[in-house]
């Protein structure tokens, strides 16, 4: 029996090599294991030598035979957009903070509707929400800019002589920024649920623990349903100066209320691209890799975004915030 008939018998299962195949492996055996020439006076003294490059030989073939047998291919695992958000929220609570004594969010506001002109006019603002060490807070809106956004719109502005369209900067010389919400109710997650930031920085990091102290501040006398009222208090603790840990638990509390889904590859209208929480007519949008929100859009009853609040920036700092010029009521106190 030869070498060949050897691996023939050893692996009875493997796919038959062509003659080509067979000769490459053939010739790469003799030429990486040359048998040297024996003398007379050692012939007969040493029998298991030929044994043994036989054996060599067998095992060179049988590894040059194994990498010609294609693998299997390997099938991707699939993942979901709930796995996908554990991954997130896990990313999310791993970030270090950055320190500092304010926190402040910066939030462009976008709205489309119809002006006064009747054309359909895109809106933005700038949204300030802060706080400070000494339950201060600040908040102002400044608008930006408003324009058409559609072809006919952007015709029939440029035919009536491209006239200012409002709000946007310039427009109110007198207020440039106002307050457009209750200051003291800046920490304010549901109704009876108002924490300190103390409080709010200890809040637990983990879902079923959170959902339990969030529960403990419930009413049914304030608030009907329990459900949709923890919900918004998760939606509005996310969007906070709460830890990260805290927010990344938010998210998979939230994920399991009534009616929210988790959604994948969301084509953001406004640019929020990314992965979604899901509730009726809105979608608060995260970013898979780092976990961080991108904002939150409201959605027509065609599934399409019509507003969106995107986060241009939000953490900490010890730059301290100063409302602009002529602002009225920007500032408070807890």
């Amino acid at each position: 029996m030869n070498e060949f008939q050897v691996i023939d018998s050893l692996m009875p299962d493997a796919p038959t090599p062509s003659a080509g195949q067979l000769a490459a492996a053939r010739a790469r055996v003799f030429a990486a294991a040359p048998i040297p020439p024996v003398s007379r006076a050692r012939i007969g003294r040493r029998p298991w030598t030929g044994m043994a490059l036989v054996a060599a030989a067998v095992a060179l073939v049988v590894g040059a035979v194994a990498v010609l047998v294609p693998r299997p291919a390997v099938e991707p695992v699939a993942v979901t957009p709930m796995q996908k958000l554990e991954g997130a929220a896990a990313r999310l609570a791993a970030t270090p903070e950055a320190k500092g004594r304010f926190w402040r969010r910066d939030t462009e506001e976008v709205i489309r509707t119809k002006n006064e002109y009747g054309y359909k006019v895109e809106e933005r603002a700038l949204e300030v929400l802060a706080f400070g060490p000494s339950r201060e807070v600040y908040g102002w809106r400044e608008p930006m800019s408003s324009k058409p956004y559609t072809a006919e719109g952007l015709k029939a502005w440029r035919r009536d002589g491209s006239p200012k369209l409002c709000p946007a900067r310039g427009c109110d010389k007198n207020m440039p920024a106002y307050s457009s919400t209750d200051l003291e109710l800046g920490l304010e997650l549901a109704k009876g649920l108002k924490p300190s930031l103390t409080e709010l920085r200890n809040l637990p990091k983990e879902p079923a623990a959170l959902r339990a102290r969030l529960l403990a501040s419930y009413d049914p006398q304030m608030a009907a349903e329990r459900e949709p009222w923890l919900a918004g208090a998760a939606s509005r603790l996310i969007n906070s100066p709460a830890t990260p840990g805290t927010r990344a638990a938010a998210y998979l509390l939230l994920a399991k209320a009534p009616g929210t889904k988790v959604v994948d590859d969301v084509p953001g209208t406004f640019g929020l691209d990314g992965l979604a929480l899901q509730y009726k007519g809105g979608q608060l949008v995260i970013d898979p890799r780092t976990g961080q929100l991108l904002g939150g859009q409201w959605l027509a009853p065609d599934g399409v975004p019509w507003s969106a609040e995107i986060v241009r920036k939000a953490g900490w700092s010890d730059v301290r915030p100063t409302a602009p010029a002529k602002c009225r009521s920007c500032t408070a106190r807890l």
